[in-house]
C-alpha cells in the first residue's frame, strides 16, 4: 500500500511548498455557484447553534481554533452509534482541517465504509487516495477487511500454508503463526481469526507512528465503527500487552529445562528470534495503547442524535472510554431540528421529542460535562468537498 501511495504523497508534498496564489488559484476552480445552495440553510443552522445546549457550567470551553492551533500531530476518533453521522462529521472536520493548512488524512476503521459517498469521490482498494478540492493536501483510506481476509487465506495456501508467516509478519503477529505451525494447528489459518477488523486498523495505526510515508500528515481523522468494535480496537492494544506479558513470563520460566534439548535440534536461536519479535510486538502495542490515552495527541469525539435511545447508548459508551482512559471531550448532537416558526404536527412532534432528548444531556452526569456542539438536520444529502465544508463550518467552529 505504502509503494502505492507514494506518488500521490510526493505530489501532496510538493503542492506544500507552493505560493500562496498558486493555492488560491487552485481553490478559484471549485464551483462558484455551488455554495449558494446551502445559504438559506445556513441560516436556519445558525439560530439552530445558538439554541444549542450550554456545557456544564464551569467547564472547558473548547473550539475549532484549539484543535487548530497545535503545531504537533494530533489524531482525532470519531465514534457511537450506528447510523448518526458518523462519517460526515469526521470528514467534515478533515476538510476544515485541511483548509485551515494542516495536510490530514482519514482514515476509516467501519467494515461499512462510507467515505466514498461522502466525499462523492471513488476512495475504495485499501490505498491511500487524494481528495480533491481543498487547500491543503487531504488523503483519504478506507482499511479493506474483506480484501485483508482474502490475502489471508491466499497466502496460507501458498507453499503448502508457509507463506502465512510473512502475512502475518506484516502484521505485527508472525509469533502466532510459528506457535499454531509447532502445534500442528495449521489448517485453522484457513479461517481468519476473530477480530482481525480490529488487528487490521491496529496495524495501520502503528504505520501512523513509524512509517516515515505518513510523517506528512499534522492532522489524522479516525472515522470508527459503531460502539461495539470501536471498544474492542480501543481494547485490543492491552488485551495484546497482558498477552503476550503471560507468554514471555512462561517461555523464560521453561527456558532453562529446555534450552539444552534445543542447542541439541539446534533450534535455540529460531526460539529467541522469535521471543524478540514477540518482544517487539508488545512494544508496539505498547505505544498505540500509550497513543489511544495520551490526552496531548489523542482525542475521542462522540457524535449522537437527539433520541432518547442515542442519548442513553453515549452515555455508556462515554462510560466505557473513561474505563480505558481514552480522552473524550466533545460530544456533537447531530440532525437537530432548526427553529422554524410554523411547524406541522409531525415536526413539533419531533422537535418536543428532539427537546426531550437534550435535556437527558444537561443532566446526564457521563454527558453534561463535555462540550456540546450541534449539527443540523439539513434538507439535503451532505456530500462532495463543498457540502462537507457547509457542514465543517457549522460544526467545527
Amino acid at each position: 500500500m505504502l509503494a502505492t501511495a507514494s506518488p500521490h504523497l510526493h505530489a501532496a508534498a510538493h503542492r506544500l511548498s507552493l505560493a500562496a496564489p498558486a493555492r488560491a488559484a487552485r481553490s478559484a476552480r471549485l464551483p462558484l455557484r455551488r455554495p449558494l445552495r446551502y445559504a438559506p440553510l445556513r441560516l436556519r443552522a445558525s439560530a439552530a447553534a445558538e439554541a444549542a445546549p450550554s456545557a456544564k457550567e464551569g467547564a472547558e470551553e473548547l473550539g475549532f481554533e484549539e484543535m487548530v492551533a497545535r503545531t504537533t500531530r494530533r489524531y482525532y476518533m470519531l465514534g457511537g452509534k450506528g447510523g448518526v453521522g458518523k462519517t460526515s462529521c469526521a470528514a467534515s472536520l478533515a476538510v476544515r482541517f485541511a483548509n485551515s493548512g494542516h495536510p490530514t488524512l482519514v482514515v476509516s476503521t467501519d467494515p461499512a465504509h462510507s467515505l466514498s459517498d461522502s466525499f462523492a469521490q471513488d476512495l475504495t482498494g485499501g490505498a491511500l487516495a487524494p481528495v480533491e478540492g481543498t487547500d491543503s493536501p487531504l488523503f483519504a483510506l478506507e482499511i479493506n477487511p474483506e480484501k485483508s481476509r482474502e490475502e489471508f487465506r491466499t497466502i496460507n495456501q501458498k507453499n503448502g500454508g508457509t507463506g502465512v508467516k510473512d502475512f502475518m509478519d506484516g502484521m505485527g503477529l508472525g509469533i502466532l503463526a510459528d506457535q499454531l505451525g509447532e502445534l500442528k494447528l495449521g489448517e485453522l489459518l484457513d479461517t481468519p481469526p476473530p477480530g482481525l477488523d480490529e488487528a487490521i486498523a491496529i496495524s495501520k495505526v502503528i504505520q501512523f507512528l513509524e512509517a516515515p510515508e505518513y510523517s506528512m500528515f499534522s492532522r489524522i481523522v479516525f472515522d470508527t465503527a459503531p460502539t461495539g468494535h470501536t471498544l474492542r480496537l480501543l481494547s485490543l492494544p492491552d488485551f495484546l500487552d497482558a498477552s503476550i506479558g503471560k507468554i514471555l513470563k512462561l517461555r523464560s520460566k521453561i527456558a532453562s529445562a529446555t534450552s539444552a534439548i534445543k542447542s541439541v535440534f539446534g533450534q535455540e536461536v529460531q526460539q529467541q528470534d522469535a521471543a524478540n519479535k514477540l518482544e517487539q510486538l508488545r512494544e508496539r502495542m505498547v505505544k498505540v495503547r500509550e497513543l489511544f490515552r495520551d490526552t496531548e495527541s489523542t482525542e475521542f469525539i462522540i457524535v449522537t442524535i437527539p433520541t432518547v435511545m442515542a442519548i442513553s447508548e453515549s452515555a455508556r459508551l462515554h462510560s466505557s472510554l473513561q474505563k480505558e482512559s481514552v480522552p473524550v471531550r466533545r460530544l456533537i448532537v447531530n440532525q437537530v431540528l432548526p427553529p422554524s416558526s410554523s411547524d406541522c404536527k409531525f415536526c413539533a412532534i419531533k422537535r418536543k421529542d428532539q427537546a426531550r432528548a437534550l435535556d437527558m444531556i444537561k443532566s446526564d452526569p457521563e454527558l453534561m460535562g463535555l462540550n456540546i456542539m450541534q449539527a443540523p438536520l439539513v434538507d439535503m444529502e451532505i456530500r462532495g468537498v463543498p457540502a462537507l465544508k457547509f457542514l465543517g463550518d457549522i460544526v467545527w467552529k
